[in-house]
């Protein structure tokens, strides 16, 4: 990642037009990052399945209802919304150096911030971590340290304990041996944050000033696309790295055991309970079917790991 951070954050130019599917890769639009893996099979970018195709009759439909998410109020995302949401948080990592194949980790509970940071992600092709449910510094480091991420997403606080402050004895524990070089805080407005200059910025301030548009990057089916850390491994933690197709594969067998109707709503429980433990596929699959992930605010927390 090339470090590119900006006390005033400039808006991009709108230059990307609307794709909503994957171009072919003699059209594709180049990006600055390593040259395309033609060995390998091109795939839909999963973000563009999850959003852009039910842009066209069900673009009002509800993706996501919250009773109130980080640093926003009680509300409803419309599909066209949370295109919009994603599109400039895909344009703020790629113009703080996030390129193809680098590591994003997303430091907080299940809600409307943390699935925009997930599919920004997979719209540029950059290789996401969750460690929602991770509240021990030492093992918090250690796996900063090991997935090599450069970027953490995190949130300011939950019921039983201050993430950003578990982030920041995280990353002075990893020292050196750390890559994070970007830290976006979502916090409600007026909350008081520690942060550290050049390093932390909070999340609205930065994304908000970006375009809502960006094409889905051309994907190809070996590319990183995700790392889960599986739970109570013993010996020492190495996460597992799951390509572009392996992950499409946890997606599609989510949509076809969980809602074999089609019109089954999925338990948010059950998305909680996933998210914290590192997976994300179930949640993705809710999106990718055009359906609403509905928090019901009953106060679900991350469990110790």
């Amino acid at each position: 990642m090339t470090s590119r951070v900006y006390d005033n954050v400039f808006v991009l130019p709108a230059i990307h037009a609307r794709q909503h599917y994957m171009q072919p890769v003699e059209d594709a639009v180049p990006l600055p990052v390593d040259p395309l893996p033609h060995h390998a099979s091109p795939m839909l970018n999963l973000s563009a399945l999850c959003i852009d195709r039910h842009l066209g009759d069900h673009a009002d439909k509800a993706a996501m209802v919250w009773p109130g998410s980080g640093a926003r109020p009680e509300g409803r995302v419309s599909y066209r919304a949370l295109h919009e949401e994603v599109c400039r948080l895909a344009n703020a990592l790629l113009d703080q150096g996030v390129q193809r194949g680098d590591t994003v980790a997303i430091h907080m509970p299940l809600m409307m911030e943390s699935i925009v940071a997930v599919l920004a992600c997979i719209r540029i092709g950059a290789v996401h971590v969750v460690l929602a449910g991770v509240s021990d510094v030492p093992r918090l480091a250690e796996r900063l340290v090991q997935c090599g991420a450069a970027v953490v997403v995190t949130g300011h606080e939950t019921d039983s304990a201050s993430l950003k402050a578990g982030l920041d004895s995280a990353l002075l524990g990893a020292a050196s041996r750390c890559r994070v070089q970007l830290v976006l805080v979502v916090a409600p407005a007026g909350a008081d944050v520690p942060m550290k200059p050049g390093r932390d910025h909070r999340y609205d301030a930065v994304v908000d000033w970006y375009e809502p548009d960006f094409p889905p990057a051309v994907m190809f089916s070996d590319d990183p696309l995700f790392v889960l850390y599986p739970l109570h491994r013993p010996g020492r933690e190495h996460g597992v790295t799951y390509t572009v197709r392996q992950y499409s594969r946890l997606t599609r067998y989510a949509m076809e055991m969980l809602a074999p109707q089609g019109n089954e709503e999925i338990p948010y429980s059950l998305l909680d309970m996933a998210w914290n433990a590192g997976q994300t596929a179930l949640v993705i699959s809710v999106l990718a079917k055009g359906s609403t992930i509905t928090d019901p605010g009953d106060g679900l927390q991350p469990p110790n790991v």
